[in-house]
């Protein structure tokens, strides 16, 4: 069992560095491309269609694995009034709830987004010349990435709750 332990801690220690690494490549990318086209737009008179579908795409995946990002390190938008008000190990259950239907919520959407992207994904950019299937994907994928955070978290509240430990 501790071998489990070590080896999840691993996957986990590596997927989040990645996914920070990854959204910090994402977003210094999206960076450097707004400079380098208002630089070449007012100052060159130079317009690249590309550009802008390169920064609206990257804009989109920074949102997208951020979503990740939020999740795993709690600080996605929740209403949080009534849970604080809750005994602790009350509390403990109505969070796992709330996981669960996160989980049931993306796992369908990423379900029934594959039939979607699979209809309307073979259109392609006019200035990449990409198709936009890549971008669709990429919100499943983080759907799934979510799906697998929150049911790490519901592991740890349930193994939390069955010692008689009450933090959240």
């Amino acid at each position: 069992m501790k071998i489990l332990k070590k080896i999840f801690k691993w996957l986990f220690t590596g997927l989040d560095e990645g996914l920070f690494y990854w959204n910090i490549t994402l977003m210094s990318s999206m960076i450097v491309a707004v400079i380098l086209s208002v630089f070449l737009r007012y100052i060159f008179n130079i317009v690249f269609n590309w550009t802008e579908e390169l920064i609206v795409f990257l804009f989109i995946a920074t949102t997208y694995f951020g979503i990740i990002l939020g999740v795993k390190w709690d600080e996605h938008i929740k209403v949080s009034l009534l849970k604080d008000k809750l005994p602790p190990k009350i509390k403990i259950v109505f969070e796992i709830f709330i996981s669960a239907v996160t989980i049931i919520t993306v796992a369908v959407a990423s379900y029934l987004s594959l039939n979607w992207i699979e209809t309307v994904g073979s259109k392609t950019s006019s200035g990449l010349k990409m198709h936009y299937s890549t971008v669709y994907y990429m919100l499943t994928v983080s759907f799934i990435i979510v799906a697998i955070y929150e049911i790490r978290e519901v592991v740890l509240k349930i193994a939390n709750f069955k010692r008689g430990i009450n933090k959240p």
